[in-house]
């Protein structure tokens, strides 16, 4: 595949047995009410169920597969919970997982975004392609995903460097006690709006990254641009897939109390319930944040640049055939050309 046609949804590929299928129709490009992006949403999911979350899978299966390996490992050791070892294990592991998961959850997220700009625009693409496309862009989707979760998490390490002000001696005591309280309750109150707000500015990043082949700076930027004024409409999305997770949350919650109440053996069985279960969940609601805030993206574009126009004339340009030019025979003898004859003088 040619490097300037890996922004494609169907590049020329030789082999015909695994070339995309046919074109279909996609959405018609207008300024949309949040109401109906949610519908398109969750319309393009059930039309691509299995697509996307067989992508999502690829990363839930990352975080449930090394979860299942520390349960594994700390079942059959000899650790206990007071052993220094013990932490420091749990440590690696954690850091190990996060590691991993987030270059599996990077590498989703741009083969996904890849398909939902194929599929809204009515182009055909395969599992295959999208995977070629985000092994290619994958690096600067996590570099795009740290940008986001730094500017929503930074203010936070913040207030945690002013915590150690309680230890000032003129602070101690209840009068002390309380003020420092209240100086926590309104620094997280403040620090969790301003990383909200942080991160709805940088949400539409990834797809701008991955539509428009900017970098990672340049995708800041752009999600900033086009996302001045319209926080409200994303958060919305984001509150709807928050709603979708405290639900799962809630069913996880009796396998919890049981493994907190259970034994050894048990508890390692309640345990491996709970991973499978957070894994079915992941691969489920996973795609629908995705696909909403590529859809959004879309939207802003439509209202402020009038991106259906270009599209509308993009696929047009396509469509119509090139005008065909009949060139002179070079070869022919001038002489042996026919004469005018009187009437046609």
């Amino acid at each position: 595949m040619a490097a300037q046609d890996w922004l494609s949804p169907n590049p020329v590929t030789s082999d015909p047995i695994s070339a995309p299928p046919p074109p279909t129709r996609g959405y018609d490009l207008r300024p949309l009410s949040v109401g109906e992006v949610l519908d398109r949403v969750f319309s393009l999911y059930r039309g691509h169920f299995w697509f996307f979350a067989g992508l999502s899978a690829a990363s839930a299966g990352v975080n449930a597969g090394l979860g299942i390996l520390r349960l594994v490992f700390l079942h059959f050791s000899s650790l206990t919970v007071a052993s220094p070892s013990y932490a420091l294990i749990i440590g690696g592991f954690t850091l190990l997982q996060a590691g991993l998961y987030l270059i599996a959850y990077s590498l989703t997220l741009a083969a996904t975004t890849f398909a939902v700009n194929a599929f809204y625009l009515g182009q055909p693409t395969t599992l295959g392609v999208a995977l070629t496309v985000a092994r290619q862009i994958w690096v600067r989707c996590l570099g795009i995903s740290i940008w986001q979760s730094w500017s929503a998490m930074w203010a936070f390490l913040v207030l945690l460097l002013l915590i150690p002000m309680a230890l000032i001696p003129g602070l101690r005591g209840s009068a002390g006690s309380v003020l420092m309280a209240i100086f926590l309750f309104v620094g997280i109150l403040a620090c969790t709006v301003y990383g909200v707000i942080a991160y709805l500015r940088n949400s539409l990043a990834l797809p701008a990254a991955v539509v428009e082949n900017l970098r990672v700076r340049a995708a800041i930027r752009r999600s900033k641009q086009l996302a001045t004024g319209r926080i409200g409409r994303i958060f919305l999305l984001l509150l709807l897939v928050y709603v979708l997770w405290m639900v799962a949350t809630v069913i996880q919650l009796p396998f919890i109390f049981l493994a907190a109440r259970a034994g050894a053996a048990q508890q390692f069985v309640m345990q491996g319930l709970i991973l499978a279960i957070n894994f079915v969940v992941t691969t489920v609601v996973g795609p629908i944040a995705a696909i909403g805030i590529c859809l959004f993206y879309f939207d802003e574009r439509v209202r402020r640049e009038g991106f259906d126009i270009e599209v509308l004339l993009q696929s047009a340009s396509l469509s119509s055939p090139p005008p065909v030019l009949i060139a002179p025979d070079i070869t022919a003898d001038p002489s042996d050309a026919p004469s005018p004859t009187t009437e046609q003088i």
